[in-house]
Formats: structure tokens, sequence, C-alpha cells
């Protein structure tokens, strides 16, 4: 069974309080039904004791997937709380190591600090995708649409459900409704030709320094550089 660990929670609506098991981390590969219920917002869903009403908790989990060598970290921050989230997962990757053998080859953890941005990734890799390649793509459909998709306030996400074999589809999201706004179609054979491109040792080198690990952001990047990704496909020989 994936770890649950004990808490006392606090209704928000009547001020209760109650223990509770909440997950610390769902390992999907000896529990599959535990990523349906993070597909459908049910995990760590409390009700309450006393009124009845019902409310998620947010806390960091571990989300593992053995299958697709999936590790990733979710962190619950907003913006201004990135680099504490950042540190704590820091801190989480030092105590995971030290109980580890010495030998041992450690996987990549990936970082995401929203259940969107998680199940967006976990969408990604099932698929095949390279993140961080989605992630150039992004940067540069930000850079064709400035006006019209500001990072400020617009999200880029990728949508599995309507991708299909000709075009990978996105999603733009306005950040302070969360309400989705637009649709956008990328040809697949273009993400194909990049994904030959930096398979180059060279180019992959490139790529990770644009978007280096554990938690790697297009619209992140494009607010501090909006020209980051310019020149990488005329480089290549």
């Amino acid at each position: 069974m994936s770890e649950k660990q004990p808490y006392q929670i606090k209704c928000p609506k009547c001020g209760h309080t109650q223990q509770v098991d909440l997950h610390e981390s769902l390992n999907v590969g000896r529990d599959p039904e535990l990523r349906d219920l993070l597909m459908a917002n049910k995990i760590n869903e409390v009700t309450c004791a006393s009124c009845g009403f019902a409310f998620r908790v947010d806390k960091p989990i571990v989300y593992i997937d053995p299958d697709h060598q999936i590790l990733i970290y979710l962190i619950p921050a907003s913006e201004r709380q990135y680099d504490t989230g950042e540190d704590q997962f820091n801190e989480f990757i030092r105590n995971m190591l030290s109980m580890l053998p010495a030998d041992f080859r450690a996987p990549e953890v990936q970082l995401v600090f929203s259940r969107t941005e998680l199940i967006e990734r976990i969408f990604l890799i099932e698929a095949g995708l390279n993140p961080r390649i989605i992630e150039y793509i992004k940067h540069r459909i930000y850079g064709q649409n400035g006006k019209r998709i500001p990072p400020e306030t617009k999200a880029i996400l990728f949508n599995a459900e309507d991708s299909n074999e000709d075009n990978l589809c996105f999603v733009v999201q306005d950040i302070p409704s969360r309400k989705f706004e637009a649709v956008l179609q990328y040809a697949r054979e273009t993400y194909t030709a990049l994904d030959e491109m930096f398979n180059d040792t060279e180019k992959t080198a490139d790529l990770i320094e644009l978007f280096p690990g554990p938690y790697f952001s297009a619209r992140r990047l494009f607010l501090q550089d909006p020209q980051a990704t310019e020149g990488l496909e005329d480089d290549e020989d």
C-alpha cells in the first residue's frame, strides 16, 4: 500500500479537529486505483465528522509509477513560495539518498508546485513525450503569441485527451480565473523533428541547460528570458 500518515486536521467550515490518515506517497504500480483518484481530485479528501463538509487537504506528496519510470514530488506552493519549495525538495532528496546504498543510481525526481502541473507531467511521460521538449515548445509559443498569450496571466497546458497522431493539443488557461480560453494545435511531426535534434549530445546539454531540474517551466523561463530558445534550431548542423 502507498504510505499514509496521521494528521490532526481542522475543518475549514466549522473548526472541528479530527485525526485523518493522509497520503504521503502514491505508488500506482502497487495501487493502480490511486491514479484514478488523483485524476478525479479525490486524493487526501476529508469529510468533517462534525458537519459533514468535504474538503481536500493540499500537502506534499510523491507520485511513483515504476512502469513509466515516473517519480514526481508535488509541493503545493504559490509562485512567491517557489524558492522555499525548492529548498524543501532538496531536503527531501538528501533524506531519500541517505537511505539508499552508496552505489545505487537514483532516478531523476521531478518537482511540481500544483496538482495541475503534476497531472500534466504524468500525461506527458505516459504518452512517451519529453517534458523538457514540451516546455521548449511552450516557450516558442509564448514568443510567437506574446500579446495574445501574455505569460504574466496565461498558462499553456498540454492536453493529452485531444492530442492525436497528427497534432499535439495545448490549452491556454487564464491563471487568475483558472478558466480555459483557447486551444492550440502543434504538429506532431515538428515535435518529432525536435526530439531527433535534441537526441544529439550537445543539443541535449543545451536543452537541460535551458530547463535544469528539478523544477522547469516554460512560463517561468519566458518571464526571465523571452529570447532563451532563440537560435537553438538555427545552430543545428
